[in-house]
């Protein structure tokens, strides 16, 4: 089994999980404003506004994870394919590869320390 099927099977519903997290999805875009932030002042205010978020650090690590080893799969994939993989076409890769094994940015699940982990982005509502 590839190791994108194996993260596609971590992150179905049958999994399951030991771990898991919800992250409303307004902390998760300012995890994202966090990662595009230009100036030390943008993210200081990213920052600020993340303070009471509980556990953030340790769920942004487990996104970061499973982002890295969802992408560096889907590289080699397509390396094995026979296909060449740019730094211009890297990330647009990564980005579809994600999309659609994370059900659209929503699920993030990795196993450490033979444990499931899962984040999970939920409505605000």
């Amino acid at each position: 089994m590839s190791t994108l099927e194996k993260l596609r099977n971590l992150n179905s519903n049958d999994q399951v999980v030991n771990h898991e997290f919800l992250l409303h999805e307004d902390h998760y875009d300012l995890l994202m404003d966090l990662a595009e932030a230009e100036t030390d002042d943008e993210e200081d205010e990213i920052f600020e506004q993340m303070s009471d978020i509980p556990n953030l650090a340790y769920i942004a690590s487990v996104i970061e994870y499973w982002e890295n080893k969802v992408g560096s799969a889907a590289i080699k994939r397509e390396i094995d394919r026979g296909y060449e993989v740019t730094m211009e076409s890297k990330s647009e890769l990564e980005e579809t590869v994600c999309e659609e094994l994370s059900l659209e940015f929503t699920r993030f699940t990795v196993e450490i320390d033979d444990e499931i982990i899962r984040v999970q982005v939920i409505s605000n509502d």
